[in-house]
């Protein structure tokens, strides 16, 4: 009925308005209590793969122990980084490697956390979402020896979901975390991806370095087999955590 849609979206906008209230609120106490301690922030995209009820995890370079979708860190461009020298951004170094470089994972004093976010959002300086998951699948290829598995050149996705962790204190760290993690699908399957995706599928029921996991597995965070499933491939399903974090390495 015509009066139902219209007190359904009536809804749905009043909603959006009081989470994005509540968002304001969360920055607003940012810039207020202890405005210039560092918070470490990271923005990533991830990947979902899935094919009959089953998602393609990959292990992780850097947590060989965990398996998590494909995809990672944003890196931005040059041009970037003036703004990210006045925003007092700073790339994280403990356990910083070549393939690290001008990833967007870092600390920045906590009053400029809104400011941040505003930047990422433009889309300006940074890699676009398909330039960012296109990289990291070959990397990710590369890293457990598949790099003859050539993934077509051209790239299209859709945002499935964007989930923002924290500001939230860090388990046995002295910082508080923001995280985002942007979730997409593929948007257009031609032929050369289904042929990769069917390849790709086949290789993982036989790897060691790939887990075709259903939804209950990400879930639990175990497969049959033992294999450990990272938490945040709960994104993949849901819009919530159904487990904390695997701990952190000492120096990591």
């Amino acid at each position: 009925m015509p009066g139902e849609e219209v007190a359904t979206h009536a809804l749905i906008t009043a909603a959006i308005h009081a989470l994005e209230k509540l968002r304001r609120v969360r920055f607003w106490r940012l810039k207020i209590i202890r405005p210039n301690t560092e918070i470490r922030v990271s923005f990533s995209a991830l990947f979902r793969i899935l094919d009959g009820g089953h998602y393609v995890l990959v292990r992780n370079l850097h947590r060989p122990e965990l398996f998590g979708p494909f995809g990672g860190v944003f890196k931005f461009y040059e041009g970037g980084r003036s703004r990210l020298d006045e925003l007092l951004f700073r790339p994280q170094e403990v356990g910083y490697t070549d393939d690290m470089r001008n990833d967007l994972r870092g600390f920045l004093p906590r009053k400029n956390l809104s400011k941040m976010l505003k930047w990422f959002d433009q889309h300006c300086d940074r890699e676009s979402a398909a330039e960012c998951l296109s990289r990291e699948l070959r990397e990710e290829l590369k890293e457990i020896r598949l790099s003859n598995l050539h993934p077509p050149r051209h790239l299209e996705v859709k945002k499935v979901r964007r989930i923002e962790e924290g500001p939230e204190e860090v388990p046995a760290r002295s910082y508080t975390q923001f995280r985002i993690f942007d979730v997409y699908d593929i948007s257009f399957q031609d032929a050369e991806w289904l042929s990769f995706f069917k390849e790709l599928k086949k290789i993982s029921k036989s790897s060691s370095d790939l887990i075709l996991a259903d939804s209950s597995d990400i879930v639990l965070g175990r497969c049959n087999d033992g294999r450990v499933i990272g938490n945040h491939c709960c994104y993949l399903i849901g819009n919530k955590r159904t487990r904390p974090e695997a701990p952190h390495f000492a120096k990591a």
